[in-house]
């Protein structure tokens, strides 16, 4: 007996020895330094990289921890482009029995980039890591930055604020599981998204498989200068980093332009492919409904050389649309000062800058406009009074409430519309006019001619007709009655028309 407890007790002391000999090992600095050079080794293997680790150190208690600080993975294909991954501060924990068998329970990171680089893949397809040994059980990653170098050293990186990503059950090997927070700059929100990526392609991560869904809500649209309102977006998309493919619905209830503060509720479907390694975004087909106007779209938002932001160029078409809901954006008041079934086609240019939306965006296409009627009485008036003209009934109070049809080519560019031939039409009268309105004042000028079917003796009555009679040869021309030289200035509300008298005469 007093053999077998002298056996038991030697075997206690001799374990007792050996854990806090491996305690004394694991937590000294020849075990960091056997740690360190064991997870550089199996880094660098898996990625082709130079791994270096400013700090590290190990603690049993409460569990088995790896601390380090200041990791970076280089590219040894590639060192003039500095590390792609750099790790802050990361802690890596588990048990004794599962760190043995390859198995980490989590890793933890506070402060990470990633610079993914893009190459040429010509002829060249995916290549994934054979199947892996070492599992994660969860991977939490707080404030990092992911960075995608485009090909062009002229356009700048593409930068994703990453608030929080967690992957869960992690293997190189196979699709995880992922959540993530990310911050979007412009317009100003946070993005949630869950779904899956991987297997992973270490040589090239871009081939690396992605799938899932986002939710984009209370994004605030003021931070692009502006425009303002609060845009709520969710979608679904899958593919690749190098290409994904993204169909979504996004709605802005208060849309508008901070030159006029008039919201109008924008809602959009889209389908769209993201190259993901330069954020150029393709737009396959952007269905949105501006108030009650149906506008149908498709182009793409790409970066521009040594600018910061993005390019918008896109193909617009309007065929079902309201012209009071695109005025109720531009023009200031509680009513827009026409209504009027549209109809538009348009090149659309938003350059990347620093100027308000409406300053940069540049237009070119054609328009129509019928039913038109002037929401302004004095302004409605004296176009029924023009069509009783017109018509040579300038008494007849029945001709009122005269629906107007407009229509021509336009352009827009640093805030000033440019109309090159614009007509407007009501019965009895037609005005050619060419010129410019101006957005932010809301004035324009404008000259042209404006043609009346009666002769000029006809558009008033009594002496005047008379007298008038005389001087109907004058202006007459091109087969009309009346032919006059005209201009428009003012605003809309209050515009001032006239004759250009010295025209008359020097026909």
């Amino acid at each position: 007996m007093r053999i077998a407890r002298a056996v038991l007790l030697g075997t206690l002391i001799a374990g007792a020895l050996a854990a806090a000999a491996g305690y004394i090992a694991l937590t000294s600095s020849w075990g960091s330094d056997r740690v360190r050079r064991s997870m550089v080794g199996y880094l660098s293997d898996k990625f082709d990289a130079d791994v270096a680790i400013a700090e590290m150190s190990i603690t049993l208690v409460p569990r088995l921890s790896i601390v380090g600080r200041g990791l970076t993975l280089t590219r040894r294909t590639d060192p003039a482009s500095g590390p792609f991954v750099t790790l802050e501060n990361f802690t890596v924990g588990g048990t004794p029995l599962a760190l043995f068998n390859r198995h980490v329970d989590v890793v933890s990171v506070d402060g990470f980039e990633f610079r993914l680089k893009k190459g040429n893949l010509k002829g060249r397809k995916g290549r994934r890591l054979p199947k892996h040994d070492v599992s994660i059980g969860e991977i939490s990653v707080r404030n990092g930055v992911f960075l995608i170098l485009p090909n062009n050293p002229e356009k700048l990186p593409l930068q994703f604020d990453l608030e929080q990503v967690t992957l869960e059950d992690f293997a190189f090997d196979k699709p995880s599981r992922y959540r993530a927070r990310l911050t979007n700059p412009k317009p100003r929100g946070y993005i949630d998204s869950t779904g899956e990526v991987g297997p992973w392609d270490v040589d090239e991560l871009r081939l690396t498989p992605v799938s899932g869904g986002y939710t984009f809500e209370d994004a605030d649209m003021s931070t692009i200068k502006g425009i303002g309102g609060r845009l709520d977006s969710t979608g679904k998309f899958d593919g690749h980093l190098e290409r994904i493919r993204v169909v979504g619905v996004a709605a802005v209830p208060d849309f508008q332009l901070a030159m006029t503060k008039q919201p109008v509720k924008l809602e959009t479907k889209f389908r769209a492919t993201v190259d993901g390694t330069s954020g150029d975004t393709y737009l396959e087909a952007v269905d949105a409904v501006l108030g009650q106007s149906k506008i149908r779209a498709t182009g793409s938002v790409t970066g521009a050389p040594k600018a910061k932001g993005r390019s918008v160029l896109l193909d617009v078409e309007v065929q079902q649309g309201r012209l009071e809901d695109v005025l109720r954006l531009a023009v200031k008041g509680t009513r827009p000062p026409l209504r009027g079934a549209l109809t538009l086609r348009s090149a659309f240019d938003l350059p990347p800058g620093d100027e308000d939306v409406p300053q940069r965006l540049r237009l070119k296409g054609s328009f129509t406009i019928r039913g038109g009627q002037f929401t302004s009485d004095t302004v409605q008036d004296k176009v029924d009074g023009l069509s009783r003209r017109g018509q040579g009934q300038p008494t007849n109070i029945e001709v009122q409430n005269v629906l107007s049809t407009f229509g021509g080519a336009f352009s827009l560019g640093d805030g000033v519309l440019r109309l090159p031939r614009f007509q407007f039409r009501v019965r009895g009268s037609t005005v050619d006019l060419s010129g410019t309105y101006r957005l932010k004042n809301e004035t324009m000028d404008f000259a042209g001619t404006l043609a009346l079917d009666a002769p000029l003796s006809k558009t008033t009555t009594g002496f005047k007709s008379i007298l008038l009679k005389a001087v109907d040869p004058l202006f007459r021309r091109g087969g009309v009655g009346t032919l006059v030289p005209i201009k428009i200035a003012g605003s809309v509300d209050k515009p001032e028309f006239g004759v250009q008298v010295g025209k008359v005469f020097r026909r």
